[in-house]
């Protein structure tokens, strides 16, 4: 059934082990030996599962998601300690008997003030030979500062972390639109490949009506009751109809493989039975303009990832304006210093030699030492303002596109049943001329004609109920439900297909 399939993640799971279970034995449709192996069945949901199995351009959403995870984890860590380690010597030129060695500490914690608390520690070992001098020496220096004007302030401090948090949720909705473009594309290819295949299942069905025709053309002529000259128009409608067909048969065979490129299968894949076209089994939002709007600004990835860009721009402005402040900031600080036989001794000796406090102000004068952040201000300002503009006109656009997919899909659905109606009624109008004509009472040209009107009322109920799935599809992307209706959650799909056993 190509339609729609209510299904939560343990649902799509499932499909996608049946897809790898059909596909993953034997790409072809052929086996090693070269043997003709079955036509592989093909349901909308198997589309969905081997489209998001495959899809390369998936795969590189993937790579990309997994970089932008770790960046969001690396700018979590801000307000987490600092520690570097590192190792010096020292040789006096003036007197080369005087090296000095040792190790450096240091650990650096951000708080969400905006300030730091830094910890740094020295050990050192002095060999000159002298022994009045003790060779190791340690310093334990603590310091702590604060923004009190520019950088200062929770808002402030925390602006760093909360635009990768802001840009990591905006790389989630541009991943789901990927997949929700990925999953509608692949539908509309599999439908186009369906409906190319029910048009030669057409076109093979006129065939064998205008052979019977023919059948009954010689009988007719056979007992007198036609000439055999009317014989021809039947034969010239019988190769239009081959013509048909062969026409079908290669639109068919590109929709395949239009197809198979959006699966990445093999080429060689071949298709056994599909899903049948029920317009009943797909049904659109049954909500009002009002609803439809509500759900597509809930729900759509543009305009989620708008008020985030929003949100953005107002933490930008917000840190721009700040950086327009004077710099002035206190600092608090001690150092120990200890010198002793050995380390342990220098460590343990440990005193408080130094204590100070510090309020240092900057102040920049004139437009060269002004003029940077005035001019980031600026900037930050504007794009704030455009950011709200563009959120303004995605409403209005997404107001206009939902009202357009609602029409379309209401005049879809009624062309649907308008052109069913009107391929039955061409159906029994063919029967009935079809058995006039086996009286004697109608002519071959009528006959045919009447075909004519069948084949064509049966290709526009084809098309109709095709163009009808696919106007309740494009609906759902465009309130933004594409991956509620087919049950798709993205977590699973950011993770990706588990991995295949060896």
């Amino acid at each position: 059934m190509i339609g729609r399939r209510r299904a939560g993640a343990p649902a799509l799971l499932l499909w996608l082990a049946l897809a790898l279970q059909a596909f993953a034995p034997v790409r072809a449709n052929q086996n090693v030996d070269g043997e003709d192996l079955a036509a592989t069945d093909l349901t909308v949901q198997d589309v969905v599962a081997l489209t998001l199995r495959n899809s390369r351009t998936l795969a590189n959403e993937r790579l990309r998601r997994s970089v932008e995870r770790f960046a969001l984890k690396i700018a979590e860590t801000e307000f987490q300690p600092r520690v570097t380690a590192g190792a010096y010597t020292d040789r006096d030129l003036t007197d080369e008997s005087v090296t000095t060695s040792g190790l450096v500490t240091a650990l650096r914690l951000r708080v969400p003030t905006g300030g730091e608390l830094g910890l740094a520690s020295r050990l050192g070992y002095t060999a000159d030979g002298s022994p009045a001098v003790a060779p190791h020496a340690g310093v334990l220096d603590l310091t702590f500062t604060q923004p009190l004007l520019r950088g200062g302030g929770l808002a402030v401090g925390g602006a760093a972390l909360r635009t990768a948090r802001l840009a990591d949720e905006m790389n989630v909705q541009a991943f789901r639109a990927v997949v929700i473009d990925l999953t509608t594309n692949s539908i509309r290819a599999y439908r186009a490949y369906a409906r190319a295949r029910q048009r030669t299942g057409i076109a093979e069905r006129s065939l064998d009506r205008a052979l019977d025709l023919l059948e009954v053309n010689r009988l007719l002529v056979e007992t007198g009751r036609m000439a055999e000259r009317d014989i021809v128009q039947t034969q010239a409608d019988i190769a239009r109809r081959r013509l048909d067909l062969v026409a079908s048969e290669g639109n068919l065979d590109a929709a395949r493989l239009a197809l198979i490129d959006i699966l990445d299968i093999d080429a060689a894949t071949r298709f056994g039975r599909l899903g049948e076209f029920d317009p009943d089994a797909l049904e659109p939002a049954s909500e009002g303009l009002g609803e439809a709007v509500e759900t597509a600004l809930g729900r759509r990835p543009d305009y989620l990832s708008a008020l985030l860009g929003v949100r953005n721009a107002e933490t930008q402005a917000l840190v721009a304006r700040n950086d327009r402040l004077w710099d002035l900031s206190l600092t608090l600080g001690a150092s120990l210093t200890g010198v002793g036989d050995s380390f342990d001794a220098a460590w343990n000796q440990l005193d408080r030699t130094d204590r100070y406090v510090g309020l240092d102000l900057t102040i920049p004068v004139g437009r060269p030492a002004a003029g940077p952040a005035e001019l980031a201000h600026r900037e930050a300002t504007a794009s704030l303002e455009m950011a709200k503009n563009r959120l303004v006109e995605l409403e209005q656009r997404i107001v206009i596109d939902v009202t357009n997919s609602l029409r379309e899909v209401a005049l879809a659905r009624q062309r649907a049943d308008l052109a069913g109606e009107g391929r039955r009624l061409a159906q029994e109008k063919a029967g009935i001329e079809r058995e006039k004509l086996n009286l004697g009472v109608s002519t071959n040209f009528q006959l045919v004609t009447f075909e004519n009107d069948l084949v064509l009322a049966e290709i526009d109920e084809l098309d109709a109920t095709v163009a009808y799935l696919n106007a309740v599809t494009e609906l759902d992307r465009t309130l933004g439900t594409t991956l509620d209706r087919w049950g798709i959650a993205i977590d699973q799909v950011e993770q990706g297909p588990p991995a295949a056993n060896p």
